[in-house]
């Protein structure tokens, strides 16, 4: 199979977790590229043997945890300019805001969703947004298979406990 096969067969699947992880179509955008590149580049290392999709997936996930840290470290860098760090806050918060589905209680679920932490945040969306097995999840995470059901049972009753507070 030839990359672009590759590519038109998981776009639509990879853009849907880039969307989830990001919550933003500009930032989805940007990860889901960057994946593709990636992929690309290391299509030679893939095991022929396994799926693609979550050969795909974890490089997604790593694309997003790489980002996510740099963030960290430049959030630690620029603590001595507190208002600066309140002001892309501010505007994280309202484009993750403007690509919320306009229905109430999706809006909630959303929002619950965002409160979990990645810890049991993408073990859920991995094995229910995705509907990949706790195995292929735990591969992807680097976690075992216990784990993966142990954090996806988590987050299921941290998001329960969360929409009973708003109500739903």
């Amino acid at each position: 199979m030839d990359v672009e096969q590759l590519i038109d067969m998981h776009k639509d699947q990879l853009y849907r977790l880039c969307l989830y992880l990001e919550k933003n179509q500009d930032k989805a955008d940007d990860l889901f590229q960057d994946t593709w590149v990636k992929a690309i580049e290391r299509l030679a290392t893939y095991d022929k043997t396994k799926a693609f999709y979550p050969w795909l997936t974890q490089i997604a996930v790593n694309n997003y945890r790489d980002k996510l840290r740099r963030l960290k470290l430049e959030i630690k860098r620029r603590c001595y300019e507190p208002e600066a760090v309140i002001q892309d806050r501010k505007s994280e918060e309202e484009s993750i805001e403007s690509q919320l589905v306009h229905k109430e209680e999706l809006q909630c679920v959303q929002q619950a969703l965002q409160r979990l932490g990645d810890k049991h945040r993408l073990p859920l969306i991995l094995t229910m947004g995705e509907r990949m097995s706790y195995k292929e999840a735990g591969e992807i995470l680097d976690i075992n298979e216990g784990l993966v059901k142990s954090r996806v049972y988590e987050a299921r009753q941290k998001l329960k406990k969360l929409l009973e507070k708003e109500g739903l």
